[in-house]
């Protein structure tokens, strides 16, 4: 079995590219988690036996961060409150080695990707993503690259240039962390100013006879600038709609076709709906028809692929109001109302702009 490695969490850098709110660790994801869980979860929950966080003096005590990460980690994780700003992520992960005596293998993790977790590399390691597979990543030039040999090592790693077609995901592995401290301060050494990235470490240990291995991931989510997060958080919205009329031609209690005759999709909405539930929306439907109706409009449902978040009975057959508070990184309008004609099949259109 391999070691069970230190997962290192760097949450001490400026978050630059995510002006006017919160630091982007903190932020709170659509399904209720913050973004530094979620990035925990990227890893295998058995491949890490110690999580150590490190957050800014500043943060601790505008935020309580310390309770909050105790709150979502509990008792697993240390915390580690850096007096100063860094010389950059690099310089994070070697003071938090240092005040946490870390030993042994290391795992590093960004706060701002999230992936599905698979198995991890007995050695060192580099988690990549071909961009060719992820369509919908943005700011490319700004990222770091693997390059692969092809007996499957990385033979390179290029910060902010396209070297290849894997681009880093924000997470490394390393075999020991007493390494990466020979290694960062030999890059400090010899260069006294500029931030120094995690990947610099790694081309470093590398020319240095580093072996490294590619961790390739699925389900990659890229949110490295504030414009990433909300496009991200945009898609995993709730859409709220009615039933009849939109879902099913309309029917009704007294005039046919009644609700207990068979229903009849209206097949562009209906595929509008699940394109969007694909993309990750939640869906809430809402009826006039009474709770003795609730298993059929169900099985209705989810007979033409729309798996419903809740389904509201009893609704009053009159106008219906949509309030939602605004903020930072759930801008206005946070609240979007759409009256359509009565069995109408223009849904899409209405909700053209939901990605």
């Amino acid at each position: 079995m391999a070691e069970l490695r230190t997962l290192i969490m760097p949450c001490a850098g400026r978050s630059s590219r995510y002006p006017g709110v919160r630091p982007k660790w903190m932020l709170t994801l659509p399904e209720g988690e913050i973004a530094l869980a979620r990035a925990a979860a990227s890893l295998p929950d058995d491949s890490f036996d110690r999580i150590v966080i490190a957050i800014r003096a500043d943060h601790e005590e505008r935020y309580e961060c310390r309770a909050l990460l105790k709150r979502v980690f509990g008792a697993r994780a240390d915390i580690v409150v850096l007096p100063h700003e860094t010389r950059g992520p690099a310089d994070t992960v070697a003071q938090t080695i240092a005040r946490a005596g870390v030993e042994g293998a290391i795992a590093i993790k960004d706060a701002d990707s999230f992936f599905m977790p698979s198995t991890l590399p007995d050695t060192s390691f580099v988690s990549v993503s071909d961009v060719r597979q992820s369509p919908r990543m943005t700011n490319v030039g700004a990222k770091s690259f693997a390059v692969i040999n092809g007996e499957n090592l990385i033979v390179d790693m290029v910060e902010k240039s396209l070297a290849s077609n894997h681009v880093s995901v924000g997470l490394y592995g390393f075999a020991d962390a007493e390494r990466f401290l020979d290694i960062f301060g030999a890059i400090a050494e010899a260069n006294r100013e500029g931030e120094i990235f995690v990947s610099h470490v790694m081309s470093r240990g590398i020319r240095d006879g580093l072996i490294v291995k590619p961790h390739i991931v699925e389900g990659l989510i890229d949110v490295g600038t504030l414009d990433d997060w909300r496009r991200y958080t945009r898609t995993r919205g709730t859409i709220v709609t009615d039933i009849d009329g939109v879902v099913f031609r309309n029917h009704s209690r007294y005039f046919a076709p009644l609700w207990d005759e068979p229903d009849e999709p209206i097949a562009e909405n209906i595929a509008a709906l699940r394109t969007w539930e694909q993309d990750g929306a939640q869906i809430v439907f809402m009826t006039a028809r009474p709770e003795e109706y609730r298993g059929r409009t169900e099985a209705a449902l989810r007979q033409h692929g729309l798996n419903p978040h809740a389904l509201i009975m009893d609704c009053r057959h009159g106008r219906r109001f949509l309030v939602n508070d605004h903020a930072g990184t759930n801008p206005y309008p946070s609240a979007v109302a759409v009256s359509l004609e009565r069995n109408s099949t223009a849904l899409g259109d209405h909700l053209s702009d939901w990605r």
